[in-house]
């Protein structure tokens, strides 16, 4: 399985100029304060101090690190600032779960595998090991990306304790000429699946903003 991982990871990267210069430092769903799904605490960075602040254009796109890409009018942007975020919105819970957070991370360092690595650490299968991802490539994006998908029990930074039922969605997405972004849904598996077209559909819109700042 990791053989096949990095293979895949290694073929992705090299449809690209782009250095694998992705990473991130692991984080859990945050919500507002009336959501149990969890907190992160997150270090400080200068690379946050390159991105842009977030914006949406009506209710139909948004606008983060020099892209572009559609939401529907049910995300919320959560507009207080964030370290290593380009973006975060919080999407709508479903039924009476949690809702879930879909963040944004734009060229942290670390690779590919490794974040994959992080990722799997923070899920637990019943039987009580890792959790292990589901990776593929996505067909007919606009930009090489990758797709990976977990589900469990989560136990995220921050987190008193672990919940299950949980579910997480990454593209790791390679644009010429930007930054390697991270597009993370994370949330109640009842949650995430309900918002799991929208999400297909935001990472598949991606366009870049012309000249918006990388």
């Amino acid at each position: 399985m990791r053989i096949h991982i990095a293979l895949l990871l290694l073929f992705l990267a090299s449809c690209t100029e782009e250095p694998t210069r992705v990473g991130d430092i692991p984080e859990p769903p945050t919500k507002p304060a009336a959501s149990p799904a969890g907190s992160s605490s997150e270090p400080s960075a200068s690379s946050s101090d390159r991105l842009p602040t977030p914006s949406t254009d009506g209710a139909t796109q948004a606008r983060f690190a020099g892209f572009q890409a559609p939401i529907p009018s049910s995300w919320t942007l959560r507009p207080e600032p964030r370290q290593f975020r380009a973006a975060t919105f919080v999407v709508p819970a479903n039924g009476d779960g949690d809702q879930g957070e879909l963040a944004i991370f734009a060229g942290i360092r670390g690779s590919d595998e490794a974040n994959i690595d992080r990722w799997e650490g923070q899920f637990q299968e019943p039987t009580g090991g890792p959790g292990q991802a589901v990776v593929d490539p996505m067909p007919n994006a606009p930009f090489p990306t990758v797709l990976v998908e977990l589900r469990g029990k989560y136990q995220g930074m921050g987190m008193p304790s672990p919940r299950d039922g949980m579910a997480f969605l990454a593209a790791i997405v390679r644009a010429p000429g930007r930054e390697i972004l991270h597009i993370r849904l994370t949330g109640p598996e009842a949650t995430v699946d309900a918002a799991r077209e929208d999400w297909l559909a935001f990472v598949g819109g991606l366009s870049i903003v012309e000249g918006g700042q990388p």
